[in-house]
């Protein structure tokens, strides 16, 4: 799973709120844990020299969560337990000031072990600041830590070829699709949806027939989504790569060339239904506006909105199902045969600072953090109190405890879904979250820096907001919108940033 900078702070509330996120890290100032990979059982921990505690500073964006203390304080009791030599010192910032605030800190020296960086915050200035540390060997001395992350995130989220951070997220590749409302579907007769054509006669059987119940409903901000859903292509991998970590941009794989998204015959046909459905009023008149997608759909007033394979999309609408009815299902285009391209890219990452005195005690915390029971204490709180498991994969949430665990906890290997989430959304995410379902991209280890073309960079960004998402929303036709966007990147130097882009991704390539 990826938390990319435009969720911004109201998605990554509903993130951590939605999956019961926890985390933290960890090191040493005696030297009694450096180099060292295993874990010691409490046995072990009874016979083995106490070692001394030292507190380790970690900062994390965001509100502290509720009941935090008694988790933390559980959390650094087992680390004593176990004689890990190591105590948690988490310290949460707001996240307006989050990336300044760290910077800032860094730039000052302050001495602190652990903290969340990303490539959308400041992590390649950090890194060409020679300000964090390198990672590798100490994750190959740390047999946990490594098999709790498939060997594909590990390689493919390396910067120049090293490990600059441990990379956290749960899936691996981005698989979209519909929620729809199933006993609709049935009123009317129509079969399990399929096929886009399905789909479609879904939608528009909806607006024909119900009064008060409209066809589709999806946030303005996130309608850019619309045409990898849309079209004939979605969720297989054919001749492009249409995620490649810049926005409006993609990979001609036949080719070999850097290319807009609208110019895409990939997803050609998607803008052209896009542009269709607005205007029979299957989208909103007031897409481009809408910011309360998710409130509409619960309400009962549509019967269809966005979906994505991510863990969290589909858990917003658990509720609906609290009658213990099965109303709701997923609707994945060419779900039966889909391997959707993947880079394998995260966009968070737990870094250690050059300047931290405890590097390798903060490693033996994340390690630690890889253990199953460890992972649970943190993630999901105190066991019985704030959680309860449901198997070895799920679990029932008993408190309001939420820790986001996209700061320091998610490990593919180790997640567990509410019990609360529906079958075609545990289904999905789960499918997701292995590397097999997905097809490599051509463009994996490519992360774009922008310095060299960072003027025109900046000209073309607005585009996104102004031109793309109304082409993507339906509000401007397919062939102006396409027209407007050819125009204003040309004029703006689009074609220097495509340039970069292109010799970036060459430069990737060549070395495979």
């Amino acid at each position: 799973m990826r938390l990319k900078k435009w969720f911004g702070a109201t998605t990554t509330t509903l993130l951590a709120s939605s999956l019961m996120l926890a985390g933290c890290g960890g090191k040493t100032e005696t030297g009694g844990n450096e180099g060292k990979s295993s874990i010691p059982t409490n046995a072990e921990s009874a016979v083995s020299a106490p070692k001394a505690t030292v507190a380790l500073k970690a900062y994390f964006p965001g509100d502290k969560p509720a009941g935090f203390d008694d988790v933390l304080q559980a959390v650094n009791d087992k680390l004593k337990a176990d004689n890990i030599g190591a105590s948690l010192n988490i310290n949460f910032l707001p996240w307006t000031d989050y990336g300044n605030a760290v910077s800032v800190k860094m730039s000052a020296g302050e001495d602190f072990d652990m903290y969340l960086d990303a490539p959308w915050l400041s992590m390649n200035q950090m890194i060409a600041s020679n300000s964090l540390m390198e990672l590798d060997a100490m994750v190959a001395e740390r047999p946990e830590l490594k098999a709790s992350i498939p060997d594909e995130m590990w390689e493919y989220n390396k910067f120049d070829g090293k490990i600059m951070g441990i990379p956290l997220g749960t899936t691996q590749g981005q698989l979209y699709g519909l929620l729809i409302r199933k006993d609709l579907r049935e009123k009317y007769g129509l079969p399990e949806l399929q096929t886009l054509d399905d789909l479609e006669k879904f939608l528009y059987t909806v607006k024909e027939k119900e009064k008060d119940i409209k066809p589709f409903v999806i946030n303005g901000i996130k309608a850019d989504k619309l045409p990898f859903i849309l079209s004939d292509s979605a969720n297989l991998a054919l001749d492009e790569v249409l995620e490649i970590g810049v926005n409006m941009f993609a990979y001609s794989i036949k080719d070999k060339k850097v290319v807009s998204q609208w110019a895409s015959p990939m997803i050609a046909d998607a803008y052209e239904r896009v542009t269709k459905y607005y205007k029979d009023g299957i989208l909103s008149k007031n897409i481009a506006q809408e910011q309360n997608a998710e409130t509409l759909f619960k309400q009962g007033k549509y019967a269809a909105t966005y979906y994505a394979a991510d863990g969290v999309e589909g858990l917003k609408y658990s509720e609906m199902l609290q009658d213990g009815s099965d109303k709701l299902e997923v609707f994945v285009p060419n779900g039966d045969k889909a391997k959707p391209y993947t880079a394998f890219q995260q966009w968070n990452f737990l870094c250690i600072p050059t300047s931290s005195k405890h590097a390798d005690l903060a490693m033996d915390v994340a390690n630690w953090l890889s253990v199953k029971e460890n992972h649970d204490l943190m993630e999901y709180g105190i066991q019985g109190k704030d959680w309860e498991p449901v198997g070895d994969t799920s679990y029932k949430v008993l408190s309001s405890y939420s820790f986001p665990g996209y700061v320091l906890t998610w490990r593919p290997t180790l997640n567990r879904t509410p019990d609360t989430m529906m079958p075609d959304d545990k289904k999905w995410f789960d499918f997701s979250t292995n590397p097999a379902n997905f097809t490599l991209s051509p463009t994996a280890g490519f992360n774009f820096n922008a310095e060299k073309v960072k003027t025109e960079y900046a000209k073309i960004t607005p585009l996104h907001d102004s031109v793309f998402l109304p082409l993507s929303q339906g509000v401007l036709p397919a062939d102006k919108g396409k027209a407007t966007l050819d125009e204003k990147m040309a004029s703006l130097g689009g074609q220097k940033v495509i340039d970069e882009i292109q010799a970036q991704i060459e430069a990737v390539t060549s070395e495979k």
